[in-house]
């Protein structure tokens, strides 16, 4: 399938820090993403550290209060040419210590024809 010449942010995600808790996960994607994204970004504007897994099990990133992190998935492909993208539908999560202030999520793919 060929890609469209344009991109298409996903949904704007947040959680309310307030609700989450150190032992559990909380799903932050919803249903999943509605796009297999090339890239992503998490903003913690929160006043707690968060970590972040895209398994629900394991802990893949961690991001300080006030702190975003931008992951460019093109550009971890290999061999050069090679597209890299988060696949459509996953599911992201947060865990930490309960604080004030909100975690977001947003990114950008494209739309096969």
């Amino acid at each position: 399938m060929s890609q469209k010449n344009y991109i298409t942010p996903i949904k704007l995600r947040g959680v309310d820090t307030a609700g989450i808790a150190i032992d559990t996960w909380t799903v932050f994607t919803g249903s999943g993403l509605e796009g297999s994204c090339f890239f992503l970004r998490i903003t913690n504007a929160s006043d707690t550290d968060v970590f972040i897994s895209y398994d629900g099990v394991n802990a893949h990133e961690y991001l300080t209060a006030d702190d975003r992190i931008n992951i460019n998935f093109q550009s971890n492909s290999s061999p050069a040419g090679y597209v890299s993208k988060l696949r459509k539908g996953s599911l992201l999560y947060v865990r930490g210590v309960a604080g004030t202030g909100l975690v977001y999520l947003s990114g950008y793919y494209n739309e096969p024809y």
